[in-house]
């Protein structure tokens, strides 16, 4: 069975809630999924739209939705000063792990997304990042955010899912069908309970 593709930027508040909960939820299916951390700003700049701290109203609403949905998932929330968060480093780190072990690079980026939006804490520097990996220096964590394959698997993930049809994120993509948001990880569920 293929894994089920799943984009995320640690940017997203609500890739936040869909990190802590995909890997559990695909397992009760028999199914993997392959992490693929984007670049949402750029996907949003592909397609002419303005991010959501852009977009007052927008901004204002996720305000209230996302500790609202937080709580609704059970998972403590925190908005980051300054929002959206600085993760370019935390972004070519977790390919940099993927390269090499799938899962700690999604144990990382369960570390990084709750550092983010449920404590409200920065991952703009090396020294941040090495709280969620005591088995690298900083000075190795800054060599891993400078490695040119992790760098180039960052750009690579773009129009990889452009063609998958991604729109935001979290975006899940599963035997070709799209399914968009943390609040449809209920409806994915039931199309992976469906018969094959």
């Amino acid at each position: 069975m293929s894994p089920v593709r799943f984009y995320f930027d640690f940017t997203s508040s609500f890739s936040y809630i869909a990190i802590q909960k995909i890997d559990d939820l695909v397992a009760r299916y028999g199914r993997t999924a392959d992490w693929r951390a984007v670049s949402l700003g750029h996907v949003f700049q592909a397609q002419g739209v303005a991010p959501p701290p852009m977009v007052p109203k927008k901004f204002a609403y996720l305000e209230i939705d996302f500790p609202r949905s937080c709580a609704f998932a059970g998972l403590l929330c925190k908005m980051p000063t300054p929002f959206p968060p600085e993760v370019k480093l935390a972004r070519v780190v977790f390919w940099y792990l993927k390269a090499r072990d799938e899962q700690r690079a999604h144990a990382f980026a369960r570390d990084v997304s709750l550092a983010v939006f449920g404590y409200g804490k920065s991952v703009a520097t090396p020294a941040d990042i090495g709280a969620f990996l005591p088995e690298m220096s900083v000075t190795e964590i800054a060599a891993a955010g400078a490695d040119a394959a992790a760098k180039a698997a960052v750009l690579a993930a773009l129009p990889e899912a452009q063609a998958d049809g991604m729109i935001g994120a979290p975006f899940m993509v599963v035997d070709g069908e799209p399914f968009w948001g943390a609040d449809r990880l209920d409806q994915l569920a039931a199309r992976l309970a469906q018969p094959r």
